[in-house]
C-alpha cells in the first residue's frame, strides 16, 4: 500500500513539474507541455526501475555470497561475535548467523568501508554481506538499536593483509 502511494505520489510531482514548466509565449520550436510532460514521466519511470533493481540487488545480496566471493562464517550472539580474525583483500561474503533470541545486526567498518544489512538479522535467521576488503583494519560489530554508531559492547578487531 505504501508504494502504490509513493508512486502515485511520484506520477503527480512529475504531471505538475511538467504543467509548472508550460510556457505561454513559447515558439514554434519549443516543445509543447504534452511531450514535456512525457518526456519527465519516462525520466521518473526509469528512476523507479533503477531504484527497484537496486532494491532487488540488495534482497538477493542479503541471500546469496557472490560466486567468486571469499565466504566468512559469523555467528551473533547477545554477548559475542565468532568470527576468523585475519583475512586475505578482496571480494568477501560474510554469512551471518543470529544465534541469539532478539534482533541483531551485523556492521563493518573500516578502511574507507561501512556497511550493515537494511534489516537486522531475526533470530535462527542467516543473511550474507558482501563486501570488498581491502588491506587494512576493520571493526566488526553489532550495532546499538537506533543509534548505528555506537557498537553494543562485543566487537571484533579484523585485520586484513
Amino acid at each position: 500500500m505504501k508504494t502504490r502511494f509513493f508512486y502515485s505520489a511520484l506520477v503527480a510531482a512529475a504531471l505538475s513539474a511538467g504543467v509548472a514548466q508550460g510556457d505561454d509565449n513559447k515558439t514554434s520550436g519549443q516543445k509543447s507541455l504534452g511531450e514535456k510532460t512525457s518526456e519527465t514521466l519516462q525520466k521518473t519511470g526509469k528512476t523507479i526501475v533503477d531504484d527497484t533493481k537496486k532494491v532487488g540487488t540488495t534482497i538477493k545480496d542479503a541471500v546469496m555470497p557472490d560466486k567468486d566471493a571469499r565466504k566468512v562464517d559469523v555467528t551473533l550472539t547477545e554477548k559475542h561475535i565468532e568470527m576468523s580474525r585475519e583475512l586475505a583483500p578482496g571480494k568477501t561474503a560474510f554469512v551471518v548467523r543470529n544465534d541469539g533470541k532478539e534482533r541483531q545486526n551485523f556492521r563493518i567498518e573500516g578502511a574507507g568501508l561501512d556497511k550493515e544489512f537494511m534489516i537486522a538479522v531475526a533470530p535462527n535467521e542467516t543473511k550474507t554481506l558482501n563486501v570488498e576488503l581491502k588491506a587494512g583494519e576493520y571493526k566488526a560489530f553489532v550495532p546499538m538499536p537506533g543509534n548505528n554508531a555506537e557498537p553494543k559492547s562485543h566487537e571484533v578487531m579484523l585485520k586484513v593483509k
